[in-house]
């Protein structure tokens, strides 16, 4: 199934609002299986709305617009629609709609007369309720579905959730599912599997904790389904190996927690680039009272001697961004703590250049990362890679040649 999205309005053009609707539109078709070709923006000018539509119409499967559904002239979308499926002479007043508008102007005779606009629909066409605003949705067409939303994102969202969805799910089960892969950034992680599957879908994407991959698969049957994904699961388990984290959903917090308090182990922590991040990401999650032990900022050298016994020699021959600063970091960190899994982190936020140190009882990893991005981006990947090693490196999985 093939989709294009258009969203219309000069202010969007103009720089005057923000387009949130194509992308909260292309990420629920993406969940349901629908390939989307396109995302256009166009002013309220109705030719060059009408082109756009016309040549795609007929080419894809569905042709979703949002905004130009009001009242006012340069309302357009919805004549401009009527216009490409043919149906200038054969467009009514749908009493249901109209019954909304006069409840909702009840008061106000004048704005009623005003609104009738946004309830005349061609014949043959599925309204949709707006029960957010005044403006409906609808659905029509032939050989391809055109679906009017309304332009106000709280409306448009509500709509397309609760009136909308049962639609386009009703002719499949459509189920997903998220598969968390570490250490890798969104191009090398893509870069590795072949993303032409088309059912089930496989997309990758890049969040605050990393990248993943959303399987998404279409069947008659929600049997069916769980084995389409179950399949390409294996696939992707296979082409990643080592580097996959979870396909529970759950943050690589959550993952490591679960980790530490089903061997009743303890992490601590000492963070210099990454300022308390790491343990501050661990604490937000409920039950971390039970595995973290003891943490501290180590940010200035004077406090990597003083805490953690880190030699004025290392800091001096070799600076306090090096790995032999971090291998005595962790070490240290170990003499205070004693505890199972001892995280580590040094470096130069401003040039994204990282080291992580991961001691896990009597395995010892030290690790360097360069990260294009600017300093707090560098932090938050720094983070989200020293608990992707904490994780491979507890179950077993870490080898000195992992492929990243």
């Amino acid at each position: 199934m093939k989709a294009q999205i258009f969203s219309v309005g000069t202010e969007i053009l103009l720089g005057n609002i923000t387009d949130t609707n194509s992308k909260f539109i292309g990420q629920k078709l993406t969940e349901y299986g629908i390939d989307v070709y396109k995302m256009v923006t166009i002013g309220d000018n109705f030719d060059r709305l009408f082109q756009a539509m016309k040549n795609a119409y007929g080419k894809v499967d569905y042709i979703f617009v949002t905004g130009g559904l009001g009242p006012t002239e340069d309302d357009i979308s919805k004549e401009v629609a009527i216009k490409v499926i043919g149906k200038e002479g054969q467009v009514e007043i749908d009493k249901k709609s109209k019954e909304r508008i006069e409840s909702y102007f009840s008061n106000n005779k004048k704005a009623v007369k005003v609104n009738l606009k946004q309830v005349k629909f061609p014949n043959g066409a599925i309204i949709l309720d707006n029960d957010k605003g005044t403006a409906p949705g609808c659905i029509m067409g032939d050989k391809t579905k055109i679906i009017l939303l309304p332009g106000p994102p709280r409306e448009m969202e509500y709509m397309f959730e609760n009136k909308l969805s049962s639609y386009l799910k009703k002719d499949a089960i459509i189920k997903s599912k998220n598969l968390r892969i570490g250490l890798l950034g969104e191009w090398d992680m893509a870069n590795r599997i072949d993303l032409s599957s088309t059912n089930p879908t496989i997309s990758p994407y890049f969040d605050n904790e990393g990248g993943f991959l959303r399987i998404t698969a279409k069947a008659k049957s929600e049997k069916e389904a769980d084995f389409l994904l179950n399949e390409k699961e294996k696939e992707v388990k296979n082409v990643f190996g080592n580097l996959f984290i979870s396909d529970d959903g759950l943050r690589k917090e959550e993952t490591l927690i679960n980790l530490l308090k089903e061997r009743n182990e303890k992490v601590s922590t000492c963070e210099s680039i990454t300022g308390g991040l790491i343990a501050s990401s661990i604490i937000d999650i409920s039950g971390a009272s039970e595995v973290i032990e003891e943490s501290y900022i180590t940010y200035s050298d004077k406090i990597k001697e003083k805490i953690l016994n880190v030699s004025r020699e290392t800091l001096d021959k070799y600076s306090a961004v090096s790995v032999e600063c971090a291998n005595e970091m962790i070490e240290g960190l170990y003499k205070i703590t004693n505890s199972s899994l001892c995280i580590g982190s040094t470096g130069y936020a401003h040039k994204g250049e990282v080291i992580l140190a991961i001691k896990y009882k009597n395995q010892k990893v030290i690790k360097k990362f360069q990260f294009s991005a600017d300093r707090n981006k560098a932090r938050l990947f720094a983070k989200n890679r020293a608990l992707d090693l904490a994780i491979i490196i507890m179950r077993g999985k870490y080898e000195d040649n992992i492929d990243i």
